[in-house]
């Protein structure tokens, strides 16, 4: 005879409906996570340092720079490191046993520039002869005090991928008239916002540049100071 045995009935599990706390921790677990994920590998938080920005940058101030965007362009305020070699082997840790500045984007790859005072002349393959740059964002006592020493940037082509950098405050900056141009490899991230003090939080505003024809003043003293071949330099602290 054949027979059959019905296999055991187990006890059925009951299904916890998840409660508000239960959700409200999953979120924050996955709101730190993504966090993390950001900060390791898209921002990172840079600390002004020193004058050489003033006045639309304090020591104190805290910025957080995405480290992914490629997309550099003029008037960008990015981080640099000082030494080019070091950013060749970055890593993570990098950044934190470098000293890195703050700097603005002023000229590009393939183009050439000339500064007479306080005034900074572009020249491209649309401009041979040159336009210079309105910078609205630089403090006028600079500007002032650019113009009464006469100083005089010679004429400079820029290599592919590197960018000429410029601090706003021109006349306490170590920058690309000392440093020359620095390597694309070298920005370590791109200003994306502000976020301390409180009163001045905001997300970073690329300025829009206007650009007029080199009036008949500068292109006297630009003819003046190449004949002499004297190429002006500030002394100038490191930031």
């Amino acid at each position: 005879m054949n027979t059959a045995t019905l296999p055991p009935i187990l006890p059925q599990k009951s299904i916890r409906k998840a409660s508000i706390w239960d959700i409200l921790w999953s979120i924050f677990w996955i709101t730190m996570l993504i966090f993390l994920g950001l900060k390791i590998f898209v921002f990172q938080q840079v600390t002004v340092v020193g004058e050489s920005m003033f006045p639309n940058y304090y020591t104190g101030e805290l910025l957080l720079v995405n480290k992914l965007d490629r997309n550099i362009q003029r008037g960008q305020v990015v981080a640099v490191y000082e030494d080019p070699r070091v950013a060749k082997n970055a890593d993570y840790w990098t950044p934190f046993q470098n000293r890195i500045y703050l700097k603005r984007i002023i000229g590009l790859p393939g183009e050439s520039i000339e500064m007479m005072g306080s005034k900074v002349i572009i020249y491209s393959d649309d401009s041979p002869q040159g336009k210079i740059l309105s910078e609205d964002y630089i403090d006028q006592t600079i500007k002032d005090k650019e113009d009464a020493t006469r100083y005089h940037y010679k004429k400079t082509r820029i290599a592919a991928n590197t960018f000429f950098v410029l601090g706003d405050n021109r006349t306490n900056s170590t920058d690309s008239r000392i440093k020359g141009a620095f390597p694309d490899y070298s920005i370590f991230g791109q200003e994306s916002m502000r976020f301390w003090p409180s009163a001045r939080i905001g997300v970073f505003d690329r300025p829009k540049y206007e650009y007029k024809g080199i009036d008949e003043i500068t292109k006297s003293q630009l003819t003046e100071a190449n004949s002499l071949q004297t190429v002006g330099k500030y002394e100038s602290i490191i930031n």
